[in-house]
């Protein structure tokens, strides 16, 4: 059977405890013999606790190191996705601005050349002023609900943005408080 520290202590604390009083002060009387066996087997079993105690030391500073570059890798990887998926609603926003600028252009061109056509004669014109005001209006309309998806679209994109990086973030304190 093996001993450990704490027992081989144990051992010189009730030699100590159960040794012969003096009369004098609080001295006791122990085999020496006894003593030296117990002081030799504390130094053989000592250095390879404290080996043991500095393997699991390194053992623990790997595992730490290896901790901290694989949030490095997470973090990494999560700038890129973020910094790819705002490059996309960028590109997407613009197309769609584009896409509604050319709509509301065609809009407004078709209501001048309506009015141009209507203006031909006295009644005429006033029907078709009236009809070119409701068409530059809807156009104007159309135009309206064409910016307010527009920027819907662009909220949506940049929240699913913050999403992504909310949940990468919360993943690394996960990590971090697991080591």
């Amino acid at each position: 059977m093996e001993l450990h520290t704490i027992e081989l202590l144990d051992e010189l604390e009730s030699m100590i405890e159960n040794g012969k009083k003096s009369l004098i002060g609080g001295r006791v009387s122990v085999e020496k013999n006894d003593l030296l066996t117990i002081i030799d087997k504390l130094r053989d079993i000592l250095p390879r606790e404290m080996m043991h105690a500095n393997d699991f030391y390194n053992d623990s500073r790997d595992v730490l190191d290896a901790a901290n570059v694989q949030a490095d890798e997470i973090i990494e990887n999560a700038d890129k996705e973020a910094d790819k998926t705002i490059a996309r609603a960028h590109e997407d926003a613009a197309a769609i601005r584009d896409d509604a600028n050319t709509e509301a252009d065609a809009i407004v061109k078709e209501a001048l050349q309506k009015q141009s056509e209507l203006v031909a004669a006295h009644e005429v014109t006033r029907l078709a002023n009236q009809e070119a005001q409701q068409i530059v209006m809807k156009a104007e309309q159309r135009a309206t609900e064409i910016k307010i998806a527009t920027k819907k679209y662009l909220d949506e994109k940049l929240s699913n943005v913050a999403d992504v990086l909310a949940r990468t973030y919360s993943e690394i304190n996960e990590n971090k408080k697991g080591l």
